[in-house]
Protein backbone atom coordinates (compact mmCIF):
# COMPACT_ATOMS: atom_id res chain seq x y z
CA UNK A 1 0.00 0.00 0.00
CA UNK A 2 1.27 2.95 -1.26
CA UNK A 3 -0.68 6.67 -0.51
CA UNK A 4 0.38 9.47 -3.20
CA UNK A 5 0.04 12.79 -2.88
CA UNK A 6 1.13 15.90 -1.49
CA UNK A 7 3.28 14.49 1.17
CA UNK A 8 6.51 15.67 -0.86
CA UNK A 9 5.69 19.31 -0.60
CA UNK A 10 4.03 18.64 2.72
CA UNK A 11 7.43 17.43 4.00
CA UNK A 12 9.13 20.06 1.86
CA UNK A 13 7.45 23.01 3.25
CA UNK A 14 7.26 21.41 7.20
CA UNK A 15 10.15 23.31 9.33
CA UNK A 16 9.11 21.25 12.63
CA UNK A 17 8.96 17.25 12.12
CA UNK A 18 7.25 14.83 14.98
CA UNK A 19 8.45 11.66 14.64
CA UNK A 20 7.35 8.36 16.98
CA UNK A 21 7.82 4.28 17.16
CA UNK A 22 6.74 1.68 19.61
CA UNK A 23 7.32 0.61 22.78
CA UNK A 24 10.16 -2.17 23.46
CA UNK A 25 12.21 -0.43 20.54
CA UNK A 26 14.36 -3.17 18.56
CA UNK A 27 16.93 -2.24 15.93
CA UNK A 28 14.25 -1.05 13.10
CA UNK A 29 12.37 1.21 15.70
CA UNK A 30 15.73 2.95 16.93
CA UNK A 31 16.79 3.15 12.92
CA UNK A 32 14.07 4.42 11.50
CA UNK A 33 13.45 7.43 13.84
CA UNK A 34 17.62 7.76 13.09
CA UNK A 35 17.51 7.78 9.20
CA UNK A 36 14.43 10.47 9.21
CA UNK A 37 16.45 12.93 11.86
CA UNK A 38 19.62 12.75 9.86
CA UNK A 39 18.10 13.38 6.29
CA UNK A 40 15.83 15.99 7.57
CA UNK A 41 18.23 17.59 9.23
CA UNK A 42 21.00 17.68 6.86
CA UNK A 43 18.26 19.89 4.82
CA UNK A 44 17.71 22.14 8.30
CA UNK A 45 14.66 20.49 9.69
CA UNK A 46 14.06 20.99 13.35
CA UNK A 47 13.10 17.10 13.88
CA UNK A 48 12.28 15.50 17.70
CA UNK A 49 12.14 11.93 17.62
CA UNK A 50 10.26 9.93 20.55
CA UNK A 51 10.06 6.18 22.31
CA UNK A 52 7.39 5.24 24.69
CA UNK A 53 10.25 2.82 26.25
CA UNK A 54 13.97 3.57 26.86
CA UNK A 55 16.40 2.41 24.19
CA UNK A 56 18.81 -1.24 24.54
CA UNK A 57 22.14 -0.61 25.12
CA UNK A 58 23.48 -2.89 22.18
CA UNK A 59 22.15 0.37 19.75
CA UNK A 60 23.50 3.13 21.66
CA UNK A 61 26.47 3.10 19.26
CA UNK A 62 24.47 4.85 16.87
CA UNK A 63 24.87 8.39 15.48
CA UNK A 64 22.34 10.85 17.56
CA UNK A 65 20.75 8.02 19.65
CA UNK A 66 20.54 10.68 22.39
CA UNK A 67 18.71 13.06 20.97
CA UNK A 68 15.65 10.57 20.82
CA UNK A 69 13.24 11.70 23.69
CA UNK A 70 11.25 8.96 25.98
CA UNK A 71 7.70 9.42 26.61
CA UNK A 72 7.66 8.37 30.51
CA UNK A 73 10.90 11.04 30.89
CA UNK A 74 10.18 14.04 29.18
CA UNK A 75 6.20 14.12 28.73
CA UNK A 76 5.68 17.81 28.96
CA UNK A 77 8.35 18.46 26.33
CA UNK A 78 7.49 16.40 24.08
CA UNK A 79 3.54 17.40 24.09
CA UNK A 80 5.00 20.42 23.46
CA UNK A 81 6.93 19.70 20.25
CA UNK A 82 3.91 17.61 19.30
CA UNK A 83 1.54 20.49 19.25
CA UNK A 84 4.42 23.00 17.09
CA UNK A 85 5.17 19.73 14.34
CA UNK A 86 3.91 20.18 10.82
CA UNK A 87 4.03 17.37 9.73
CA UNK A 88 4.49 13.41 11.80
CA UNK A 89 5.99 9.95 11.15
CA UNK A 90 5.05 7.02 12.67
CA UNK A 91 7.10 4.21 12.15
CA UNK A 92 7.69 0.27 12.64
CA UNK A 93 3.77 -0.02 13.91
CA UNK A 94 0.32 -0.54 12.77
CA UNK A 95 -1.95 -0.66 15.75
CA UNK A 96 -2.88 2.38 17.89
CA UNK A 97 -3.50 0.20 20.77
CA UNK A 98 0.46 -0.33 21.35
CA UNK A 99 0.79 3.63 22.22
CA UNK A 100 -0.40 4.92 25.24
CA UNK A 101 -3.28 7.01 24.90
CA UNK A 102 -2.36 10.47 26.02
CA UNK A 103 0.87 9.88 23.84
CA UNK A 104 -1.53 8.79 20.73
CA UNK A 105 -3.55 11.96 21.01
CA UNK A 106 -0.84 13.95 20.28
CA UNK A 107 -0.42 12.50 16.50
CA UNK A 108 -2.59 14.23 13.91
CA UNK A 109 -3.71 11.83 11.28
CA UNK A 110 -4.26 14.05 8.54
CA UNK A 111 -0.69 15.45 9.10
CA UNK A 112 1.10 12.27 9.12
CA UNK A 113 3.41 9.89 7.04
CA UNK A 114 3.07 6.14 8.50
CA UNK A 115 6.02 3.29 7.23
CA UNK A 116 5.11 -0.03 8.49
CA UNK A 117 6.16 -3.50 7.62
CA UNK A 118 3.90 -5.67 9.79
CA UNK A 119 1.55 -7.93 8.62
CA UNK A 120 -1.27 -7.21 10.62
CA UNK A 121 -1.03 -3.62 10.56
CA UNK A 122 -3.73 -1.07 9.77
CA UNK A 123 -3.53 2.71 7.90
CA UNK A 124 -2.80 5.09 10.52
CA UNK A 125 -2.87 8.17 8.46
CA UNK A 126 -5.36 9.97 6.66
CA UNK A 127 -3.77 10.71 3.44
CA UNK A 128 -0.02 9.32 3.47
CA UNK A 129 0.12 5.39 4.22
CA UNK A 130 3.79 3.47 3.24
CA UNK A 131 3.04 -0.39 3.97
CA UNK A 132 4.89 -3.40 2.56
CA UNK A 133 4.84 -6.53 4.32
CA UNK A 134 6.75 -8.01 1.64
CA UNK A 135 9.55 -5.46 2.90
CA UNK A 136 11.94 -7.08 5.61
CA UNK A 137 12.46 -4.34 7.77
CA UNK A 138 10.90 -0.58 8.11
CA UNK A 139 13.87 0.50 7.30
CA UNK A 140 14.10 -1.03 3.81
CA UNK A 141 10.86 0.74 2.88
CA UNK A 142 11.46 3.76 4.56
CA UNK A 143 14.61 3.86 2.42
CA UNK A 144 13.27 3.04 -0.94
CA UNK A 145 9.71 4.97 -0.76
CA UNK A 146 10.75 7.90 1.12
CA UNK A 147 13.80 9.31 2.22
CA UNK A 148 15.65 8.29 -0.97
CA UNK A 149 13.32 9.50 -3.63
CA UNK A 150 12.21 12.72 -1.34
CA UNK A 151 16.05 13.66 -0.43
CA UNK A 152 17.10 12.63 -4.10
CA UNK A 153 20.84 11.80 -3.52
CA UNK A 154 23.27 9.75 -1.51
CA UNK A 155 21.82 9.58 1.77
CA UNK A 156 24.39 11.54 5.12
CA UNK A 157 26.27 8.30 6.25
CA UNK A 158 24.80 8.58 9.62
CA UNK A 159 21.43 8.05 8.13
CA UNK A 160 22.64 4.83 6.41
CA UNK A 161 24.42 3.72 9.36
CA UNK A 162 20.85 3.84 11.16
CA UNK A 163 18.78 2.25 8.49
CA UNK A 164 21.15 -0.34 7.63
CA UNK A 165 20.58 -1.40 11.63
CA UNK A 166 16.81 -1.46 11.02
CA UNK A 167 17.34 -4.25 8.62
CA UNK A 168 20.29 -6.04 9.96
CA UNK A 169 18.37 -6.45 13.55
CA UNK A 170 15.29 -7.26 11.58
CA UNK A 171 16.76 -9.85 9.39
CA UNK A 172 18.78 -11.83 11.89
CA UNK A 173 22.17 -10.71 9.88
CA UNK A 174 19.74 -11.36 6.58
CA UNK A 175 18.91 -14.99 7.45
CA UNK A 176 15.40 -14.75 7.84
CA UNK A 177 12.76 -15.56 5.33
CA UNK A 178 11.85 -12.08 5.04
CA UNK A 179 15.23 -11.54 2.68
CA UNK A 180 14.81 -10.69 -0.66
CA UNK A 181 17.05 -10.23 -3.26
CA UNK A 182 15.60 -6.47 -3.19
CA UNK A 183 16.42 -6.22 0.59
CA UNK A 184 19.80 -6.98 -0.37
CA UNK A 185 20.11 -4.50 -3.28
CA UNK A 186 19.14 -1.96 -0.67
CA UNK A 187 21.88 -2.82 1.94
CA UNK A 188 24.54 -2.90 -0.90
CA UNK A 189 22.77 0.75 -1.63
CA UNK A 190 23.42 1.83 2.30
CA UNK A 191 26.92 0.58 2.65
CA UNK A 192 28.51 2.07 -0.06
CA UNK A 193 31.76 3.52 0.90
CA UNK A 194 32.95 5.21 3.43
CA UNK A 195 30.82 2.98 5.52
CA UNK A 196 31.85 1.04 9.00
CA UNK A 197 30.49 -2.39 8.15
CA UNK A 198 32.72 -4.38 11.22
CA UNK A 199 31.73 -1.88 13.33
CA UNK A 200 27.99 -1.99 13.40
CA UNK A 201 28.58 -5.64 12.88
CA UNK A 202 30.47 -6.12 15.86
CA UNK A 203 28.11 -3.58 18.37
CA UNK A 204 25.11 -5.58 17.18
CA UNK A 205 26.01 -9.79 16.96
CA UNK A 206 29.58 -9.41 19.43
CA UNK A 207 29.55 -6.81 21.79
CA UNK A 208 28.19 -9.65 24.74
CA UNK A 209 28.86 -9.69 28.72
CA UNK A 210 29.81 -12.33 30.62
CA UNK A 211 27.49 -11.80 32.91
CA UNK A 212 24.32 -12.28 30.85
CA UNK A 213 25.96 -15.07 28.89
CA UNK A 214 26.14 -17.13 32.71
CA UNK A 215 22.53 -15.74 32.57
CA UNK A 216 21.39 -17.34 29.79
CA UNK A 217 23.24 -20.47 30.60
CA UNK A 218 21.65 -20.70 33.50
CA UNK A 219 17.89 -19.93 32.28
CA UNK A 220 18.49 -22.80 29.42
CA UNK A 221 19.85 -25.07 31.68
CA UNK A 222 17.40 -24.60 34.14
CA UNK A 223 14.48 -23.49 32.88
CA UNK A 224 14.01 -24.54 29.13
CA UNK A 225 11.77 -27.27 28.25
CA UNK A 226 10.67 -29.23 25.30
CA UNK A 227 6.90 -30.23 24.42
CA UNK A 228 7.06 -33.69 23.85
CA UNK A 229 5.93 -35.25 20.48
CA UNK A 230 6.34 -31.46 19.35
CA UNK A 231 9.03 -29.38 17.45
CA UNK A 232 8.76 -26.36 20.02
CA UNK A 233 10.67 -25.04 22.81
CA UNK A 234 9.13 -23.19 25.48
CA UNK A 235 11.66 -21.52 27.63
CA UNK A 236 9.61 -19.09 31.18
CA UNK A 237 11.67 -16.28 33.04
CA UNK A 238 10.28 -15.52 35.94
CA UNK A 239 10.85 -12.06 37.65
CA UNK A 240 12.41 -13.40 40.87
CA UNK A 241 15.26 -15.28 38.92
CA UNK A 242 16.22 -11.60 37.25
CA UNK A 243 16.11 -10.46 40.21
CA UNK A 244 18.31 -13.14 41.48
CA UNK A 245 20.89 -12.54 39.01
CA UNK A 246 21.19 -8.85 38.74
CA UNK A 247 19.80 -8.78 35.14
CA UNK A 248 17.40 -7.15 33.41
CA UNK A 249 15.37 -8.52 30.09
CA UNK A 250 17.79 -6.78 27.85
CA UNK A 251 19.83 -9.55 28.83
CA UNK A 252 17.60 -12.16 27.48
CA UNK A 253 16.48 -10.21 24.19
CA UNK A 254 18.83 -12.48 21.93
CA UNK A 255 17.57 -15.63 23.28
CA UNK A 256 14.47 -16.42 21.29
CA UNK A 257 16.52 -16.00 17.76
CA UNK A 258 19.33 -18.20 19.48
CA UNK A 259 17.18 -21.32 20.66
CA UNK A 260 16.27 -21.84 17.28
CA UNK A 261 18.95 -22.98 16.35
CA UNK A 262 18.40 -25.97 18.20
CA UNK A 263 18.08 -29.38 16.88
CA UNK A 264 14.29 -30.35 16.74
CA UNK A 265 13.14 -27.00 17.00
CA UNK A 266 10.49 -25.08 14.54
CA UNK A 267 8.89 -22.57 17.30
CA UNK A 268 10.33 -21.16 20.29
CA UNK A 269 7.73 -19.08 23.22
CA UNK A 270 9.77 -17.48 25.22
CA UNK A 271 7.67 -15.82 28.20
CA UNK A 272 8.54 -13.13 30.67
CA UNK A 273 6.99 -12.08 34.19
CA UNK A 274 5.99 -9.04 34.32
CA UNK A 275 3.56 -7.68 37.81
CA UNK A 276 0.43 -7.07 36.15
CA UNK A 277 0.73 -9.07 33.03
CA UNK A 278 3.17 -11.77 30.90
CA UNK A 279 5.20 -11.10 27.92
CA UNK A 280 5.36 -13.83 25.00
CA UNK A 281 8.23 -13.46 22.40
CA UNK A 282 7.73 -15.73 19.31
CA UNK A 283 10.21 -17.16 16.70
CA UNK A 284 10.20 -19.44 14.55
CA UNK A 285 11.25 -21.15 11.26
CA UNK A 286 9.63 -22.14 7.69
CA UNK A 287 6.04 -21.17 7.24
CA UNK A 288 5.10 -21.41 10.46
CA UNK A 289 2.81 -18.28 11.45
CA UNK A 290 3.58 -16.91 14.41
CA UNK A 291 1.60 -13.22 13.96
CA UNK A 292 -1.50 -15.67 14.06
CA UNK A 293 -0.45 -17.23 17.11
CA UNK A 294 0.20 -14.50 18.98
CA UNK A 295 -3.57 -13.32 18.07
CA UNK A 296 -4.92 -15.64 21.02
CA UNK A 297 -3.68 -13.76 23.66
CA UNK A 298 -4.96 -10.28 25.07
CA UNK A 299 -2.67 -8.14 22.59
CA UNK A 300 -0.66 -10.04 19.94
CA UNK A 301 0.71 -10.12 16.36
CA UNK A 302 3.97 -9.45 14.32
CA UNK A 303 5.54 -11.06 11.47
CA UNK A 304 5.34 -14.69 10.32
CA UNK A 305 8.52 -16.14 11.93
CA UNK A 306 8.98 -13.05 15.26
CA UNK A 307 5.65 -12.38 17.05
CA UNK A 308 4.83 -10.95 20.08
CA UNK A 309 1.99 -10.98 22.70
CA UNK A 310 0.86 -9.53 26.08
CA UNK A 311 -1.50 -11.65 28.50
CA UNK A 312 -3.02 -10.47 31.68
CA UNK A 313 -2.08 -14.02 33.18
CA UNK A 314 0.49 -15.19 35.40
CA UNK A 315 3.41 -16.66 34.43
CA UNK A 316 1.88 -19.85 35.68
CA UNK A 317 -1.43 -19.45 33.76
CA UNK A 318 0.40 -18.24 30.33
CA UNK A 319 2.93 -20.66 30.54
CA UNK A 320 -0.06 -23.84 31.12
CA UNK A 321 -2.61 -21.66 28.16
CA UNK A 322 0.53 -21.75 25.65
CA UNK A 323 0.99 -25.40 25.97
CA UNK A 324 -2.46 -26.50 26.24
CA UNK A 325 -3.33 -24.22 22.93
CA UNK A 326 -0.18 -25.67 21.14
CA UNK A 327 -0.68 -29.23 22.09
CA UNK A 328 -4.73 -28.58 21.21
CA UNK A 329 -5.31 -26.14 18.33
CA UNK A 330 -1.53 -26.20 16.38
CA UNK A 331 0.28 -30.27 16.99
CA UNK A 332 -0.40 -30.92 13.14
CA UNK A 333 0.11 -27.73 11.68
CA UNK A 334 3.34 -28.12 13.91
CA UNK A 335 4.46 -31.01 12.36
CA UNK A 336 3.51 -30.27 9.23
CA UNK A 337 5.68 -27.36 9.07
CA UNK A 338 8.71 -28.63 10.59
CA UNK A 339 8.66 -31.42 7.73
CA UNK A 340 8.01 -29.22 4.94
CA UNK A 341 10.78 -26.96 6.51
CA UNK A 342 13.51 -30.25 7.04
CA UNK A 343 12.37 -31.31 3.38
CA UNK A 344 13.88 -27.95 2.45
CA UNK A 345 17.14 -28.42 4.11
CA UNK A 346 17.92 -31.56 2.07
CA UNK A 347 19.60 -29.38 -1.01
CA UNK A 348 21.52 -32.46 -2.61
CA UNK A 349 17.17 -33.49 -3.09
CA UNK A 350 16.49 -30.83 -4.89
CA UNK A 351 19.36 -30.01 -7.17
Amino acid sequence: MRSEGSWVAALHAAKRVFCLSHPKPDGDAVGSLLGIAHVLESVGKEVVLVLPDQIPSYLHFLPGVGQIFIWSEAAEYITKAAQAAEIFFCVDFGKWDRIAPALRELIDPTRLIWVDHHADSEPLSELWNFWSPEAAATCELLYEQVLSPWYGQTLPLPARIALYTGILTDTGGFRFRSVSPHTLRTAAELIQPPFPLEAIHYHIFQKKKLSTLRFQSYLIQYYLRRLEGLPVIILPISERILIEFGASWEDVETLPNQLLALEGTLLVVVLKEYPDHTRLSFRSLGEFPCHELAQHYDIGGGHKNAAGATFHRSLEESVNFTERLLRTAYADTLLYHYHNFCAGLELQKQL
